[in-house]
């Protein structure tokens, strides 16, 4: 019980330090999603864009618990592509690439 004292000093120093931005978290993933891309030859960095934006705008809709649920299906080895939310997204995503000229992925130089 030593450790209750500090605990108000913890918290504090928590929310003291700098916090990242969700926008900035969710930006450095469309951006690594546009890097890759681009290096694998998959699109070039416009078409990359509108890809990584659309395929992040749709994974980030995902709850904690839906992402919890697919890591238990995976575990237990099963497959969750049946789960209705899982359909739903597999749907959005085949849309983020409607239009979109992409290329088999190459390794890179």
């Amino acid at each position: 019980m030593k450790l209750l004292p500090i605990l108000p000093l913890a918290l504090a120093a928590i929310f003291a330090m700098p916090q990242a931005n969700a926008a900035d978290i969710k930006k450095e993933n469309i951006n690594t999603c546009i890097d890759g891309a681009v290096k694998y030859k998959v699109a070039d960095k416009g078409t990359a864009t509108k890809l990584c934006n659309c395929t992040i705008d749709v994974r980030s809709n995902m709850t904690i618990g839906q992402m919890w649920e697919i890591e238990s299906y995976a575990q237990d080895k099963k497959d969750p592509s049946g789960l209705p939310y899982v359909k739903k997204m597999q749907k959005e995503l085949q849309q983020c690439t409607v239009g979109l000229d992409l290329k088999q992925p190459q390794k890179p130089a």
